[in-house]
């Protein structure tokens, strides 16, 4: 009897392990995401933009009908948010002597960000609105990434594609929206400063 509750105990701790570890568990994956350092931080740019990549491919595939990519988006979106808000909690990561280091990385995320909205606009014309609506989850968290990276002293306009302000609005990105086009006002205002 004692034997077989120690079996029963230690079938279901490796049961919770293998859980826990499954690739294809986006819930349980994205709880172990920790960003300490610009390294690791880096190595998160990297993983979102590759599953970004994905996704966009396989939409623009014309394989993925309107509901499984919504429900893509969603998953993604989970996997997102949780990936931003760790980076935005990495208080090294944004120093003035550090920040630069993840610039060329975060430009390769926003730019397939942006892909991606407008690949679910053309292949998807009628219902693209409906299906990029998860994508709002990380709204606040891509707002904030992008203040962060201004407070380090990077420019926005620098990290986000020329058109990206008109593309979070698309995905129904208020706030990145809104801060990408402030950011872009600002920008071409001290512009036009320099010149006089």
């Amino acid at each position: 009897m004692v034997a077989l509750k120690v079996f029963s105990v230690l079938s279901i701790a490796i049961a919770f392990v293998t859980a826990a570890a499954h690739p294809l568990s986006d819930q349980l994956v994205t709880r172990s995401i920790s960003v300490i350092s610009t390294h690791s931080a880096t190595s998160s740019y990297k993983s979102l933009t590759t599953r970004i990549q994905t996704l966009r491919r396989d939409i623009d595939s014309g394989r993925v009908t309107e509901t499984q990519a919504r429900s893509q988006l969603q998953s993604f979106s989970s996997e997102a948010r949780s990936t931003f808000t760790a980076i935005n909690n990495c208080e090294a990561c944004f120093h003035h002597d550090s920040v630069s280091s993840m610039t060329q990385y975060a430009q390769q995320c926003y730019s397939e960000l942006n892909s991606l909205v407008d690949t679910c606009y053309r292949v998807y014309p009628e219902q693209a609105r409906t299906i990029v609506t998860p994508l709002g989850q990380f709204d606040s968290q891509c707002r904030q990434n992008l203040a962060l990276f201004r407070q380090g002293g990077i420019p926005v306009q620098s990290i986000i594609p020329s058109n990206f302000a008109q593309t979070a609005s698309r995905a129904g990105w208020s706030q990145t929206s809104s801060f990408a086009s402030s950011s872009s006002s600002r920008s071409s205002s001290s512009s036009s400063s320099g010149g006089w």
